[in-house]
């Protein structure tokens, strides 16, 4: 009987194959195997870990378990006993509110518990599929979401013992790296080029090839941080496909209350690619740093794609890199200064900016400084007087920041709640992702450098927008 009901699912599992162009057949048994990871760093990062171990446990055939997506000021990498105990603390159900009050003086304690409340007041958590539809990986890979992140409370959900657990132990945040082509692995210890180079200083870190993680013989399989889009390098086609379609999957939904917020902005600027956008991170210490140079470049791009003449490019070095920053085009000398109505028709605004043209193959070298131009950015106040950016309006006075968008458009975000504290508004955690994903939408975007989440956008750019029209980031590199 049970080598008919083998024969059947196999069957079943060759003919759904036989619709797509790859394929992973799964048996699960009673000993189903897991794979859990540790969550950590902004939501970018945290969605760039979950890509690896939606591979990396499709190809090991386990299970993964999905901690929630973490929103807000999340802890950097840490060792695991340390990210355990301060996302335990805060995913483990409570009475926040009632904790959470003030400190009593006198009373050690509550002050001590302070510090944790702190972490609590500037973070928040949601399902995963809040933000991603995972049902286009549901061949490949079985998931399993987890909402509390304990390792205790897992194994006791799971019914696994310590002795039928691994844990590894990460050293740092780029603790090791995969390599599905051994003589690729072999190569580089060799070279002893096996590290990294971090705004801060160079980390080494262990090669492991896919039979390190294949041959342990534990049903749960604990590893620490999983961050870094060169963390797993694969070779053989079917699992560089497997890479591709998770990355598809790992897009925002349009589908949800944040991505009808999102559509609600697009429309209030004039609808999808009838306007262009900049992605400009400035607030953490790397891109506070290049602020300035990164303006100068976004200065410069946009001239070029809107028909500005800009100062010519400097000469090249013997490895094809400038031997100089290029130049963004001279200051305007008669500067225009409009705000933007809340009615975007209403003059004079609707009198002195113009939209771009959707249709990609029609050029937009004659808008110049009048094109609409959304700018998405950590920047608290862009256009205040004191901001070191404001020159970009004098280039471009055409340009909105979600500042200048009806405050009503963000109301559907109020249907969104912490999975551990309802009452807490979600509205503020959500505003860098509604205004990414607005510039997302725009005809062309220019991103931060050395930024994966500015990367992600331009990718969902290349998504929602380029490739409607049969176009890639590459046709304008």
């Amino acid at each position: 009987m049970w080598k008919r009901k083998t024969s059947l699912l196999f069957a079943s599992a060759v003919a759904f194959c036989s619709l797509v162009s790859i394929c992973f057949i799964y048996f699960y048994y009673e000993e189903e195997k897991y794979l859990a990871y540790l969550p950590h760093s902004g939501l970018s990062n945290q969605r760039i870990e979950l890509a690896n171990a939606l591979l990396l446990a499709a190809i090991l055939k386990r299970t993964l378990i999905i901690p929630p997506a973490f929103l807000g000021n999340v802890m950097g990498w840490m060792p695991r006993e340390q990210l355990l105990d301060h996302l335990g603390w805060l995913t483990t159900p409570k009475d926040f509110e009632t904790i959470c009050q003030p400190p009593t003086p006198g009373d050690l304690p509550s002050y001590i518990q302070r510090s944790k409340c702190a972490e609590y007041q500037q973070f928040a958590a949601i399902p995963w599929t809040h933000l991603h539809d995972f049902s286009a990986l549901s061949p490949y890979v079985r998931i399993r979401f987890q909402d509390t992140v304990s390792l205790e409370k897992l194994q006791q959900d799971l019914g696994i013992t310590d002795k039928d657990t691994f844990i590894y132990e990460d050293a740092h945040l780029y603790d090791w790296r995969l390599y599905e082509d051994i003589e690729e692995a072999k190569q580089i210890l060799r070279n002893g080029s096996n590290y990294i180079n971090s705004f801060t200083d160079r980390k080494y870190y262990k090669i492991f090839t896919l039979e390190h993680w294949k041959n342990r013989p534990e049903r749960l399989l604990q590893l620490g941080g999983i961050f870094g889009s060169t963390r797993l390098n694969m070779v053989k086609p079917e699992h560089v496909e497997l890479q591709q379609r998770i990355a598809e999957a790992l897009r925002y939904r349009l589908d949800t209350p944040l991505g009808e917020t999102v559509k609600g902005i697009v429309e209030h600027l004039g609808g999808k690619a009838t306007f262009m956008a900049v992605h400009f991170r400035v607030r953490d210490v790397p891109f506070r740093t290049y602020a300035i140079d990164n303006l100068h470049a976004f200065e410069r791009n946009m001239s070029i794609a809107t028909g500005i003449p800009v100062p010519p490019a400097p000469p090249l070095n013997e490895f094809g890199v400038y031997t100089s920053l290029p130049k963004p085009p001279p200051r305007p000398k008669n500067v225009i200064r409009v705000d933007p109505p809340t009615d975007l028709r209403d003059v004079p605004w609707s009198n002195l900016c113009e939209h771009v043209s959707p249709n990609l193959t029609e050029p937009i070298d004659h808008v110049g400084s009048h094109a609409i131009v959304y700018i998405a950015t950590d920047h608290k106040d862009l256009r205040g007087e004191n901001s070191r950016l404001l020159e970009w309006f004098d280039y471009f006075p055409c340009t909105l920041t979600l500042n200048d968008i009806p405050s009503e458009l963000l109301n559907p975000l109020d249907q969104m709640h912490c999975m551990f504290s309802p009452s807490k508004p979600l509205k503020s955690f959500l505003i860098p992702l509604v205004d990414a994903m607005v510039a997302a939408h725009a005809r062309r975007i220019f991103t931060t450098p050395r930024s994966t989440f500015s990367k992600y956008i331009g990718e969902l750019n290349e998504a929602w927008v380029l490739k409607e029209q049969g176009y890639t980031l590459d046709s304008f590199s």
